[in-house]
């Protein structure tokens, strides 16, 4: 640049260098030299002096009022940490809409993430309280077929526990536990035969069959007595909560006595602290294992026999601990020898078993859970709601970024006068990110805040305690310092780094030169840009897969399951009273609106796993693969409209062995004529009878579970749990209770419970809803947070070219013409947003649909809508502020400073 001829006033540089320290003067009198010339050429030389003048006494006027009170205090650290405070708060203030802007989306953003990462937190710390738990593991099996099918299961034999003590002492512990019994509790108080009117409770995923050993291997603390106490058979234990349920006090409830399902009598030998709600184990009721072992029915408790291999159910497992640095292939090594020595020559299946740790009680879906009242939760879920977290608070700080680093245009010129006085690079910086503290801290505060008032909503949404004690802890603290920490200085390093670093006398110069707003002044100008990019495409993803969500779910509740499920009523039985079944049948069919009743072992599409091997070509000869299997009487098909394809159902009251068939097993068997195999005999176990029909294939299992199994229906009146009613009648509630009222009269020993199909179906796909529920909930979250950053950078941008507007509107520009100015610009960053998104978006809901054996095709209009709909949220968005700029008073905007 070409300077001036003429000297800046020299007495003005004398009264400087008089009070000036020398080590900063010759830098000062060079920047302040060079811009007196600037200003010359600009303004002429006048002008130029005077507000030399002005700069230099700006300068000095800070030493004079020092020097004349003789004050040069040194100040403390407590000094500068409140002058930066104060000073913070003051630019917080000055850009209040802003500042609320980022405040409101942090806060929103750390309320969300704070309630994800608890949760994720809590369903990682099951079973995790008990002794050095990852000793802790689970014996499974999985079972190979002959046509190299493989099934994976929980259960083993019941002379599993015993062999394994004798064939593997390298195992530290080894239990035994059934769960759970689903019991009928009858309080008999301190009579142990008390009379059948006493207080009755059907307790649901209840029951837990264990010895003494179980509490060696798992931390669940005795009130009152000790674990020996259950080595004796009829004997039991409950929690505090129910011992409180039953008998009013905990105290009084040792020596008391109660009935199990109307025919073992219990005495109460002890009380339970309430479980950890971070538990897979059902503790309420406890039930010693020497009860089971005792039953010489072998049904009462479970079934099979502690001398038969052959009979399996998921309800009896194994647990044990290993030796400390035992390693588990060693352990697999010997459960595969020890398999092969009692399983090789039994049949042509192979089974293994192996270890599964204690973790994948909660973990791993492939099996079986003791309760459903808490619901298995994959890892993957997990860490998916980690990572949906982590996005949100991510996009929170982008946020705060994006409209920090905008707003840097605000702040140059106070950065450069403040350099210019001797402020430090590192001062500046810290400056800066006390500003951001301020806000973070703030935001912390209410995000805590919104996630208390939240919790119960998130509580019902992933299926969580809403005990706040659970997640608002002391133990709370150190990961919120730690986030505010984090958030500190990730939402504000980087604007104060870039702010830091101006030049004063470019930024002198910059502020005041024409058309400088257009200029690229940060380098993070780029960076802002793809930081818009990566919000919208993290809502677009999500929005994609709300869309796809919600058409599955709409496509697996009007799927055709092949039978009816509208107007049925299910309601549990006791096999105990088998022989009123059906008076009980005849007295339900006499009230008005009831058109048919059945018994079965369970419901046409349920979670249960009844399966078996069966004979059908050679009788001496079991087939290659496993049958699922049903009990049910005649009226089964009817009561639940199962079609025929060929012969007809057996007799209502039919006990001798016969079998109905579906599509599936004979489609397995080779067989395309379903009439053929009618009259043809099948061999069950020991029973052999005749096939009498072939119905169409209907679903025995959620769409997520392999679809239709090859099936076996078959009447045994001692496995009928379930009783159906099929309801035709208007007042659904008055034909309820008058089913309550007659069940009560022929079985007044029994509680009743009991609920419509519909409900039972709608629990299958709790875990496909609460997922649903999810990506609308985050959805609407990060499009929010998105849509607040767009708002505050329109803003902002608005305000930048308040001037050029004002000039476009006199030059004769319509408003619609400046909205689309304002607007195209973010527009395109969307679309960019959605190219990004789009393959992201199907390629994780293909890998989610693969879950499914029934599932939609996801279809180009999906991206189209979700597309649409992110450039109306933009438009909106943006079109406030550009509406708002356009209709501004042009003289006012060209008069402004």
């Amino acid at each position: 640049m070409q300077h001036s001829p003429k000297p800046p006033p020299r007495l003005a540089d004398r009264l400087l260098a008089w009070f000036v320290a020398p080590h900063r003067l010759e830098t000062l009198q060079g920047d302040l030299h060079e811009e007196f010339a600037y200003q010359v050429e600009r303004v002429g030389e006048r002008r130029a002096r005077w507000r030399y003048w002005r700069d230099v006494l700006g300068f000095v006027r800070p030493y004079i009022i020092k020097r004349k009170t003789n004050e040069y205090p040194n100040p403390t650290n407590t000094d500068m940490i409140l002058n930066n405070l104060l000073i913070a708060w003051r630019s917080l203030k000055r850009n209040r809409s802003f500042t609320a802007l980022n405040v409101l989306g942090l806060s929103v953003g750390v309320a969300a993430a704070l309630l994800l990462f608890m949760t994720v937190r809590y369903e990682l710390s099951f079973d995790r309280f008990h002794t050095e738990p990852d000793r802790i593991y689970r014996v499974v099996r999985e079972q190979v077929l002959a046509n190299g099918d493989k099934e994976v299961t929980p259960g083993n034999p019941l002379p599993m526990a015993a062999a394994l003590k004798t064939d593997i002492p390298q195992f530290e512990t080894i239990v035994p536990v059934f769960g759970t019994l689903d019991p009928q509790i009858t309080v008999l108080g301190s009579n142990p035969n008390a009379t059948n009117s006493a207080t009755k409770f059907l307790e649901d995923d209840e029951g837990m069959i264990v010895g003494p050993e179980f509490f060696q291997l798992f931390n669940f603390r005795w009130l009152i007595g000790q674990p020996d106490a259950l080595a004796q058979p009829n004997v039991m234990a409950l929690s505090k909560t129910f011992a409180e349920k039953y008998f009013g006090d905990a105290q009084q409830a040792v020596g008391k006595f109660l009935r199990i399902n109307n025919h073992t009598t219990m005495r109460v030998v002890g009380v339970l602290a309430d479980a950890p709600l971070n538990t897979s184990f059902p503790m309420n009721i406890v039930i010693s294992y020497a009860t089971k072992q005792a039953d010489k029915s072998a049904e009462r408790f479970g079934f099979g026999s502690f001398d038969d291999w052959g009979s399996t159910s998921s309800n009896d497992q194994i647990f044990i601990r290993l030796p400390r640095n035992f390693p588990v292939s060693s352990a697999d090594a010997l459960l595969e020898k020890f398999s092969r020595k009692h399983y090789d020559g039994r049949d042509k299946d192979k089974k293994t078993h192996f270890l599964s740790p204690l973790a994948d009680l909660h973990h791993d879906n492939r099996y079986d859970t003791f309760s459903n009242k808490v619901a298995v939760v994959s890892l993957q879920r997990i860490w998916n709601l980690a990572i949906v977290g982590g996005l949100l608070l991510l996009m929170a700080c982008v946020n705060f970024v994006n409209i920090a680093s905008a707003l840097a245009t605000r702040r140059a010129k106070e950065v450069s006068v403040r350099k210019v006085l001797g402020s430090q690079k590192g001062q500046l910086i810290l400056q800066f990110l006390t500003e951001t503290f301020l806000m973070v801290f703030v935001s912390l505060l209410l995000g805590v805040g919104l996630a208390y008032v939240a919790l119960p909503f998130v509580s019902t949404l992933f299926n969580i305690p809403a005990q706040a004690s659970l997640y608002f802890g002391p133990g709370l603290g150190l990961p919120l310092l730690g986030l505010l920490v984090l958030l500190t200085l990730l939402a504000g390093l980087y604007p104060a780094l870039i702010l830091s670093s101006f030049s004063p006398l470019d930024m002198f110069r910059k502020q005041i030169s024409r058309g400088w707003l257009r200029q690229p002044l940060l380098r993070g100008i780029s960076l802002r840009q793809s930081l818009i990019v990566f919000q919208f495409a993290s809502a677009m993803v999500l929005i994609i897969s709300t869309v796809i969500n919600l058409r599955q779910m709409d496509y697996l509740s009007r799927m055709d399951l092949g039978f009816n499920k509208e107007g049925i009523f299910n309601f549990g039985m006791d096999t105990e009273y088998g022989t009123r079944n059906a008076t009980l049948r005849n007295e339900l069919l006499r009230i008005p609106g009831v058109s048919a009743v059945t018994f079965s072992s369970d419901v046409p599409s349920s979670d249960s796993r009844w399966q078996s091997t069966f004979a059908f070509t050679n009788l001496s000869k079991n087939e290659d693969f496993i049958a699922s299997l049903k009990m049910a009487d005649g009226n089964y098909f009817k009561t639940h409209g199962i079609t025929f394809l060929a012969g007809a159902p057996y007799a209502v009251n039919d006990t001798l062995p016969k079998f109905v068939v579906n599509e599936t097993l004979l489609k397995k068997l080779g067989v395309k004529n379903p009439a053929s195999v009618v009259g043809r005999n099948l061999r069950l176990g020991g029973a052999t009878g005749p096939i009498v029909g072939v119905v169409k294939d209907f679903h025995t299992n959620s769409a997520r579970d392999g679809g239709v199994q090859p099936l076996l229906l078959t009447p045994s009146q001692k496995f009928y749990y379930a009783g159906s009613v099929k309801i035709r009648s208007q007042n659904l509630a008055q034909t309820v209770e008058r089913i309550k009222a007659t069940h009560a009269r022929v079985f007044p020993e029994v509680a009743f419970v009991g609920r419509f199909y519909e409900e039972s179906l709608n629990a299958y796909y709790k875990a496909e809803e609460q997922m649903g529920w999810l990506y609308r909930a985050f959805a609407g979250l990060t499009i929010f947070i998105a849509c607040l950053g767009l708002f505050g950078l329109a803003a902002f941008t608005a305000e930048q070219r308040t001037k050029e507007i004002g000039i476009r509107k006199v030059l004769g520009a319509s408003v619609a013409g400046i909205v689309a100015l304002l607007s195209k610009d973010f527009l395109k960053l969307v679309v960019i947003a959605i190219g990004i998104a789009s393959p992201i978006a199907w390629y994780l809901m293909s890998q989610w649909l693969q879950d499914f054996t029934y599932r939609i095709d996801i279809e180009w209009w999906v991206f189209a809508v979700a597309g649409l709909l992110a450039v109306g949220i933009t438009l909106l968005t943006v079109s406030f502020q550009s509406i708002k700029a356009a209709l501004m008073n042009p003289v006012k905007s060209l008069r402004s400073e």
